[in-house]
């Protein structure tokens, strides 16, 4: 580039920094939700555990109390994984806000990455055409003292 260079480097620099941010906010997003995907898959496994073992105490013969135990103890797994459902939910919402910021910062970097390479092409073109107008003029003055 020329002397002055591209002047709109530091909002390009600072484009870049926000779309790093971004990626760092994407990816905590993203390991928050594979988390809590994980502690569902637990929770139903455990249940699918438990309601085994309920069927197998039940063609065993289980007394009253332990199946109040047993159900008391599923409904509240149940609930628990109700509310991690919501939970995986919310944090997919919360993914997906977080792909579009990122996506809207990647835009917007690569649009000023777009700016400044015709940016750089216009200097370089510009310099190439004053330095083939120069080299005219020394031709021409050549040509002249020839003359003479």
């Amino acid at each position: 580039m020329t002397k002055k260079g591209f002047q709109l480097d530091q909002v390009l620099n600072f484009r870049k920094e926000m779309e790093k941010m971004r990626k760092i906010d994407f990816a905590a997003a993203k390991y928050e939700l594979d988390g809590a995907n994980e502690q569902l898959a637990r929770a139903e496994s455990a249940m699918r555990r438990l309601s085994e073992e309920l069927r197998e105490k039940q063609i065993d013969g289980i007394s009253a109390n332990d199946l109040q135990l047993y159900a008391n103890f599923s409904r509240k797994k149940r609930e628990q994984i109700i509310d991690q459902r919501q939970e995986v939910v919310a944090l997919e919402r919360k993914v997906v806000e977080k792909r579009e910021t990122l996506l809207t910062a990647a835009k917007d970097k690569k649009v000023l990455e777009a700016f400044k390479e015709r940016k750089v092409q216009a200097m370089k073109r510009d310099a190439a055409e004053r330095e083939l107008h120069f080299l005219d003029e020394i031709s021409i003055q050549k040509k002249g003292h020839g003359k003479r």
